[in-house]
């Protein structure tokens, strides 16, 4: 024991270490320990990613893994606590006067649990736990700071950039979850050794298509079984104001695009009046709910009612995905959305040429892109696949293969 903890030349370092589970230690003042691992994320829904990933550095890796949430309820809480990982609350939220307030105050309280618990990896993840733990994990002098950047969101809003490009000095690396992103950092003058790019990745043992039985959506609302079935999964978000904390392209509208795939609709049925449109998913919040309220207004003044649906939250997405002839995404700004599940799911699938999107989605290759907020363009791509089963079966045994490839957990 007293030998490990000599000084060693870097080489000698290495080779000792080669001989251990070198993936459950790390070298601090030349001693070994186990690597201890915080992540920092701003959100208590949602984010089964998170767990999944905390879940699999302890019992793959061996680390020794925390969390901190914004909140003591929520179903991401629940999954943490499920699988036994440690988990603090630390709300880091700025958006009103009296958070701003706060803010320093929470800051500190985070300083101080990073230096008693003397992490040594702090990733933060969503914008505001991001500022509030990259410089926490700062003061606190913690060695590897890393900020997963969720998407190209704050980068196009003015303010939002600005606070991330006054501090993003205080990380060691910036992981871009998609290349768009990486590029908008290229833009902003950081340079390419302090970026990286990492991929959301989902457990693809759970969306396995050999495996999963298709939800019986058809038999479920009295449908014929041959009905053509279009869906969109996603949360639904209200419409953003106009501010230098939103992207211009966002003013006034909702963020997944789900008034564009309605306006849509039309075009479709003139087509296939028989098809179904689901959208699926619950409101992130009040101000989504009302945004519902006047998606489902928009809808009766169409006289869709019948054949555009809301069929609320659903907990077997996989199970539906595998039942859909054409899954959307149609956002407006977006990361990756929900493009790596259908594609897993091998199906077929629409999205807007936006952030990550076009990485996952290959135009013609993986599925189909078009241009944002342009319902013609939308309507004309869920038509190619709608006309061509084949080949929408084509593409999504190609989605599926480029998933396993580069998009898993």
């Amino acid at each position: 024991m007293a030998q490990s903890q000599i000084p060693l030349p870097d080489a000698r370092r290495l080779a000792r270490l080669q001989e251990l589970p070198q993936r459950a230690v790390s070298l601090r003042y030349d001693k070994i320990f186990l690597v201890k691992i915080c992540y920092v994320i701003d959100t208590t829904v949602g984010a089964s990613w998170a767990c999944e990933q905390l879940r699999d550095l302890r019992d793959k890796c061996g680390f020794e893994v925390t969390a901190i949430v914004s909140g003591n309820q929520g179903s991401l809480v629940d999954s943490l606590r499920s699988e036994g990982i440690p988990l603090h609350v630390c709300d880091l939220s700025f958006s009103s006067l009296a958070g701003s307030c706060i803010l320093p105050f929470r800051i500190l309280s985070l300083y101080r649990l990073f230096r008693r618990e003397k992490f040594d990896v702090v990733q933060t993840h969503l914008f505001r736990s991001m500022i509030g733990g990259r410089i926490a994990a700062w003061l606190a002098d913690v060695p590897v700071r890393l900020a997963m950047i969720a998407g190209p969101y704050h980068l196009e809003a003015h303010t939002l950039r600005w606070i991330d490009r006054f501090t993003c000095w205080m990380d060691t690396t910036l992981i871009a979850s998609c290349e768009y992103t990486r590029q908008l950092y290229r833009q902003m003058g950081i340079s390419d050794n302090r970026l990286a790019t990492i991929y959301y990745g989902p457990d693809e043992k759970t969306f396995d298509p050999g495996k999963v039985t298709p939800a019986n959506l058809r038999g479920e609302f009295g449908w014929p079984a041959d009905t053509p079935l279009i869906g969109l999964v996603a949360y639904f978000y209200p419409p953003w104001r106009i501010s230098g904390w939103t992207p211009r392209a966002l003013y006034g509208r909702g963020i997944k695009g789900h008034e564009y795939l309605i306006k849509a609709a039309p075009i479709i049925f003139a087509e296939f009046p028989t098809a179904k449109i689901l959208f699926v998913g619950s409101a992130f919040d009040e101000s989504g709910q009302r945004y519902i309220d006047e998606l489902k207004g928009l809808v009766q003044r169409l006289g869709l009612q019948d054949s555009i649906i809301f069929t609320g939250f659903r907990s077997d997405v996989n199970n539906v995905l595998r039942a859909l002839d054409v899954s959307v995404q149609p956002s407006l700004n977006e990361n990756l959305g929900g493009t790596i599940e259908a594609l897993l799911m091998e199906c077929a699938l629409v999205a807007t040429r936006v952030g990550g999107m076009v990485d996952s989605v290959k135009n013609g290759e993986t599925g189909i892109l078009v241009e944002p907020a342009n319902h013609n363009d939308l309507a004309d791509g869920i038509l190619q696949l709608l006309r061509d089963p084949v080949r929408a079966q084509s593409l999504g045994r190609a989605g599926r293969k480029l998933m396993l490839e580069r998009f898993t957990l």
